[in-house]
């Protein structure tokens, strides 16, 4: 549990890493290479204003054995063992780039890539294309040079137009495959491609060629920007219209003229059926309806050793009906707990109007089920949903907690006993918000006796939970139980007793699904003693993560465009 939690902690790291930006200019969206990436392609995330990575890493402060340690060595060795030279090839590359990650010192002398860099990740048809602003040439080359050398996989010198590139063959994974490297223009591209698509496809990749239509020239990303209302320090998508059409026609876009050099034998009978009129409209009607995904990243604050960035992940919608049932799932989150920046080691929020759950989903439910589709694989999908409406067991859990509109925990601090390894001392606020609190009490000691005996108190007072429920007394922590007509606080501490007070004043509204927000330091502290108090090792993954001065906060919630997620970090003092 402890290494997951680590784990998780490391990418939460990495993503918000990822969207550390200087600040936007006017000019962002007439980028020029901009021009490389085709309008057809499914996705794009476009990092339009230079990163500053290597700030952004000695800020995280985290060591080598975040990245490789003995075990992930092992890991490697085990697979490299088993892996052909393309497998060794790969997995010698990614040791190589994680060693430059633990080191930001050399991280440009290791990569070539640039401190302050911007990139693109796009796919040209099938072939997926990364691309990195580069500081030195020769530097770029030997990473994959070395990774050539110790894995024992050839390269071959390639020339197109005129421009030189390198072929590395992964045919012993897959027949054909293929990954380019190339260097233009102050970029280094990596493409991974196939032997079977042409010199033009291959140019295209290698943004040696412009295609006829790209993000430049189409105002693709221009109308994107305006209609979600987008930063464009940093740009992403998935299109599912670009997904509809290389699953339903042979030609709608590169995609779909890709995958067809697989099928030499003919389109295979399981796909054959979503290439009828009926499945090409209704897949057309769906990728408009949920046009697939958007994100972009916005730099809040940057200051030597100091950096804060926000960044939004948008699931859109045009479905009137399934707007309206997403926004009936919403409860309430309290407004310091809602994906901000955490006062606090942890917080958690969980929104829900319990009352309204079972006409929401029924709401998108029927949405689903009664959409007029004749697309043979879709009619099957609805029929399969008929067959388990989850209606019955919502009408269930709308009466065991009806009324209840979302609830939230924040822990402050807490040590433990080394004694005996229980909280001796705590500051924490665990809140429960409600339509009408005392009724929500009277439906929990129906089903917990252990309830019965407690009583609220009167709006603004507070009592001690030890007299009404004395089990909490073993604890020895002075937890307090504080009233008001829409809210039960249950709290410890100072700090607690005073964030208790301002959600006490909060009005009940429908803004949020769930938050989250942790300070990096302080809950690796936290482990740590606790790690110490089990007579267990520190792990030294987990003395890196006790460097790191990080704040994270995220929110899900539905606003009037679709499901949005919200995310804010701040590194540094």
């Amino acid at each position: 549990m402890k290494k997951t939690l680590i784990a998780a902690a490391v990418v939460a790291a990495g993503v918000a890493g990822y969207y550390f930006l200087k600040p936007s200019s006017a000019t962002q969206l007439d980028f020029p290479e901009l021009a490389y990436i085709p309008a057809d392609t499914v996705l794009m995330s476009a990092q339009l204003t230079p990163l500053d990575i290597v700030s952004y890493l000695k800020s995280l402060g985290l060591s080598p054995e975040m990245y490789l340690n003995p075990e992930m060595n092992e890991v490697y060795s085990q697979l490299a063992a088993e892996s052909s030279s393309a497998g060794k090839f790969g997995i010698a590359l990614l040791q190589n780039y994680l060693q430059a990650l633990s080191e930001p010192e050399s991280f440009v002398q290791k990569t070539g890539i640039a401190a302050q860099t911007r990139s693109l990740t796009y796919m040209v048809g099938a072939a997926p294309v990364i691309r990195f602003e580069l500081a030195d040439e020769a530097a770029f080359w030997a990473m994959f040079e070395q990774a050539a050398t110790n894995s024992g996989l050839a390269s071959e010198q390639q020339n197109l137009n005129g421009h030189n590139f390198r072929s590395y063959s992964l045919d012993e994974q897959l027949a054909g495959a293929q990954l380019l490297v190339s260097v233009e223009r102050g970029w280094g591209t990596i493409a991974l491609h196939h032997s079977a698509l042409s010199e033009s496809h291959r140019a295209e990749s290698l943004a040696l060629q412009q295609p006829a239509s790209n993000l430049l020239n189409s105002g693709k990303l221009q109308a994107m920007v305006k209609q979600y209302q987008l930063k464009a320090d940093g740009i992403g998508y998935l299109s599912t219209e670009q997904l509809a059409q290389a699953l339903t026609t042979t030609d709608g876009n590169q995609l779909a003229r890709d995958l067809q050099l697989t099928f030499s034998e003919g389109l295979p009978e399981a796909l054959q059926v979503w290439h009828t009129p009926a499945c090409q409209a209704d897949m057309a009607m769906l990728s408009k309806t949920w046009p697939g995904l958007v994100m972009d990243a916005e730099l809040v604050e940057q200051a030597p050793g100091k950096l804060h960035m926000r960044s939004k992940m948008l699931f859109p919608t045009t479905s009137q009906i399934a707007l309206e049932g997403l926004q009936g799932l919403q409860g309430f989150i309290p407004a310091s707990l809602n994906g901000g920046l955490p006062d606090s080691m942890f917080y958690m929020g969980l929104g829900a109007e319990i009352s309204q759950l079972t006409p929401a989903v029924s709401k998108l439910w029927a949405g689903m089920t009664d959409l007029s589709v004749s697309c043979e694989p879709l009619v099957a999908v609805q029929q399969q949903m008929k067959a388990q409406n989850p209606l019955m067991m919502l009408a269930m859990a709308g009466m065991a907690a009806n009324g209840l509109q979302g609830l939230s925990v924040t822990i402050n601090d807490f040590s433990l006993d080394p004694a005996t390894g229980q909280p001796n001392q705590a500051d924490a606020l665990l809140t429960l918000s409600a339509d009408n609190p005392q009724a929500l009490l009277t439906n929990a000691q129906a089903t917990l006796p252990p309830l019965a005996g407690i009583t609220l108190p009167a709006a603004g007072e507070e009592v001690s939970v030890a007299e009404l429920f004395p089990p909490v007394a073993m604890l020895g922590l002075d937890v307090r139980l504080q009233a008001t007509d829409k809210h039960l606080l249950l709290y410890v501490g100072e700090k607690a007793k005073t964030q208790a007070a301002t959600i006490a004043k909060e009005p009940l509204s429908k803004n949020g699904l769930f938050s989250f927000g942790m300070d990096y330091q302080q809950f690796f502290s936290a482990m740590a003693k606790m790690s110490e108090l089990s007579g267990q090792p520190l792990p030294a993954e987990l003395e890196s993560m006790l460097k790191t001065n990080m704040q994270m906060g995220m929110s899900f919630a539905i606003d009037r465009h679709g499901i949005v997620i919200n995310s804010d970090a701040k590194v540094g003092e």
